[in-house]
């Protein structure tokens, strides 16, 4: 699990730290940060799956901040160690050595510290066992554009990707494969859209009549992907990439509450506690705009985003409100959202 994050030089993310639970929902304005973060916990956590530090150097710099003088760093604390990669710093020519320079470590690419607070960084290397420090993650963004595409007859079940491409053959799989996990994804899905009575594909007929994945609902039996609704669809693949085999322990949810009604959010959110329960690997971090969704929360489990006047991302939890012990016991975390906002944040520059 992880339990910090520390990020510098990564778009409006210049230099926050944010503590994290084993379920997290990040709230704030469009455009403050908050898929930023999502973005950067998963790189952070493929970087340390690379065959080399410097393989994933390239995809990483690419989201450097504007004005950055310094290198992009992305860090997180799990299993009681601090882990961080590190690009080569923007002034650095591009003929600049590797992390190793006769013999001694630079600090670019991967290190491991007892925390992040720590100033004796060292070199990391995957060792005897080749296993990563960090959590197997997947940041979900997924469109119903995506989703709702059949399965193309020449197609392999995969795993469905990032934006819902391949839910249907990755349903398909599952059906036939994994039938138990099958029917809990049916279960989850009725749980949270109650007019869902079962789902079923229809059988390849040749290149021209490529398999679909259908809907019984309660007003009416086959209806095809693209006529049931985008909440629906999207809450199909967050339960496709949950009940999948080889599931990620960290999973990463932007726009939670997208095209659900609140009480459907409700419901979501009762899912997802109940799958880190019986799933003691599993982490949840996720954005939303909803304050139902919020409702379902512990204030410890929310934090908020906004943008300083610079341009640069300040985080802080919601109990970090200088009157948050006022309200603690009268308001829930949704209604204080609406009353403190965030522009607290700025105003206190309260660490989070």
């Amino acid at each position: 699990m992880m339990t910090k994050v520390s990020i510098r030089n990564f778009k409006c993310l210049r230099d926050v730290q944010i503590g994290l639970e084993r379920f997290t929902i990040f709230v704030g304005p469009n455009a403050s940060g908050k898929s930023s973060i999502l973005q950067a916990l998963d790189l952070l956590c493929r970087t340390f799956r690379f065959n080399h530090p410097q393989q994933g150097e390239g995809e990483v710099q690419q989201f450097m901040s504007r004005g950055a003088t310094g290198p992009v760093e992305l860090a997180g604390e799990s299993g009681g160690k601090a882990y961080r990669y590190r690009t080569r710093s923007p002034s650095s020519p591009p003929t600049t050595p590797p992390p190793f320079v006769q013999g001694q470590w630079n600090g670019d690419g991967w290190g491991v510290a007892a925390s992040l607070a720590a100033s004796d960084w060292k070199a990391w290397s995957t060792g005897p066992s080749g296993s990563p420090p960090l959590p197997l993650s997947v940041l979900l963004r997924l469109e119903a554009s995506k989703l709702v595409q059949p399965i193309p007859a020449n197609a392999d079940p995969t795993i469905m990707a990032a934006d819902g491409s391949g839910l249907h053959s990755a349903l398909a799989s599952m059906a036939l494969n994994d039938p138990d996990s099958w029917q809990a994804l049916q279960a989850n899905l009725r749980q949270i859209i109650p007019t869902i009575r079962r789902l079923r594909h229809t059988k390849t007929v040749g290149m021209h009549q490529p398999a679909s994945l259908l809907f019984d609902t309660v007003g009416a039996d086959s209806l095809p992907a693209n006529q049931v609704s985008e909440g629906t669809l999207l809450v199909l693949g967050l339960l496709a990439a949950l009940h999948a085999s080889g599931r990620p322990s960290l999973v990463l949810l932007d726009d939670l509450d997208r095209g659900l009604h609140p009480k459907a959010q409700k419901e979501l959110i009762i899912l997802l506690r109940g799958l880190l329960e019986t799933n003691p690997d599993l982490q949840i971090i996720a954005t939303t705009h909803s304050p139902y969704m919020l409702d379902c929360m512990g204030t410890n489990e929310v934090r908020l985003t906004f943008l300083r006047d610079d341009g640069a991302t300040v985080c802080a939890s919601l109990t970090s409100h200088p009157k948050y012990p006022k309200w603690k016991d009268e308001m829930t975390p949704g209604e204080m959202w609406s009353l403190f906002g965030e522009k607290w944040l700025v105003e206190t520059e309260v660490a989070s």
